[in-house]
């Protein structure tokens, strides 16, 4: 039989004991956290940190260009684009950092949301668990400290000058195993999908879930990272060019 975490009421670590923690020593963290279900902090300061970090990524000029020339030639292939539509496709992008920034402080709490619904409904309505909604949404809000320094990693790259794959700002994903592939085939749209550091976050997901509901973390790792593996061959599946 599964149950929650219990934690002495001593252990309540402050905002940045919880964001250093997640890092460093996770299980004790989560321990805390499962304890004590705190999130807006947290995600606050993610958010704003990721925020600026995609407002940097997206500003950069030779990722806009690639993008435009994206849109331009998925456009040409119905038909000839008037030099209008051109130059509205390139007034849009022009805002892109913008449209991201802003977004993530939308978008981060309902996909937050969406993922602790999910993990809550298997591993506490189909699995018998204990973990309540609350605490699940603040063991994913705290695992998005990892993610978040995949956004980092990116804006210090491109502030670095370190150029963009495609459409796809420079970071630790696996495409860059794989630089004598076409940019557009499965093996490198799919390589170019998995990031390192998004596989560590959902071993730190992992590790915050295994916490709340006393199970592996192996085995919530494994299946987590099987479902990242599949996401990336869709999207390699419907978005490569062979």
């Amino acid at each position: 039989m599964t149950e929650t975490v219990a934690t002495p009421s001593s252990a309540n670590p402050g905002l940045f004991a919880r964001f250093v923690g997640v890092i460093f020593s996770p299980r004790e963290t989560f321990a805390a956290v499962a304890a004590r279900p705190r999130w807006l902090g947290i995600m606050a300061l993610t958010l704003v940190i990721s925020a600026a970090c995609q407002y940097v990524i997206l500003s950069q000029p030779e990722l806009q260009d690639n993008i435009i020339d994206r849109q331009i030639r998925a456009m040409e292939a119905q038909g000839p684009v008037p030099d209008a539509q051109v130059a509205n496709v390139e007034r849009f992008i022009g805002f892109l950092p913008r449209i991201y920034a802003g977004a993530a402080f939308v978008i981060g709490p309902l996909f937050v949301a969406i993922i602790a619904g999910i993990l809550t409904w298997i591993f506490s309505m189909l699995m018998g668990g204990n973990g309540t909604f609350k605490q699940v949404y603040a063991v994913v809000a705290h695992s998005g400290v990892v993610s978040m320094l995949s956004a980092i990693l990116s804006a210090v790259l491109v502030l670095a000058g370190v150029p963009p794959s495609g459409v796809r700002p420079p970071g630790a994903n696996l495409g860059v195993f794989v630089p004598m592939l076409e940019e557009t085939s499965f093996v490198t749209v799919m390589l170019t999908s998995i990031d390192l550091i998004l596989v560590w976050w959902l071993i730190t997901l992992a590790t915050g879930l295994a916490v709340l509901y006393k199970r592996r973390t192996g085995t919530i790792a494994t299946a987590l990272i099987g479902v990242y593996v599949v996401i990336a061959v869709l999207i390699a599946t419907f978005t490569s060019g062979s």
